[in-house]
């Protein structure tokens, strides 16, 4: 009788152990690192090109004067498209698109005349979308806007 209780808890563990006994340790590594994936996708800003572009071209009105393909209309619009203006200063792209231009700026060597943008009123989420879209087209490399950057902005 001994010699079967000592069989049959070695096959016992065996059995354990083949069918993942003691992966406490993995499940919980598992889930520790899916919840840590989770946290890194809510920290980074949500990336809505298509949402930017509709706000440039729509309710925006950017692409009136800055033209659908960034490029503006010298000498009165400057150009978003690799400019060296916006591309400087994240923050001050943000206020912008909220505030407009209101003194002469020079992008890319070209001096502008400022202080004739039309403001539209829009959410943060907009103005974040549509910096972002900006910043990330026509060969732009500009990084991205989060909404609490946007918000600092406000006045």
């Amino acid at each position: 009788m001994k010699k079967l209780t000592i069989l049959l808890t070695g096959i016992s563990v065996l059995f354990l152990v083949s069918c993942g006994g003691g992966g406490e340790t993995k499940k919980a590594d598992d889930t520790k690192a899916a919840q840590e994936e989770v946290m890194d996708v809510q920290a980074a800003p949500v990336l809505d090109l298509a949402a930017g572009e509709a706000i440039y071209n729509g309710k925006g009105l950017c692409a009136t004067c800055h033209q659908k393909n960034g490029e503006g209309l010298a000498p009165a619009f400057p150009p978003l498209a690799k400019s060296d203006y916006l591309l400087a200063n994240k923050e001050r792209a943000i206020h912008q698109a909220m505030y407009g231009s209101k003194e002469p700026i020079t992008v890319n060597g070209v001096e502008y005349p400022g202080g004739i943008m039309t403001v539209v009123e829009m959410t943060d989420q907009e103005v974040m979308d549509v910096v972002n879209y900006i910043l990330n087209s026509w060969g732009n490399d500009g990084g991205t806007v989060t909404l609490e950057e946007v918000a600092a902005q406000r006045k």
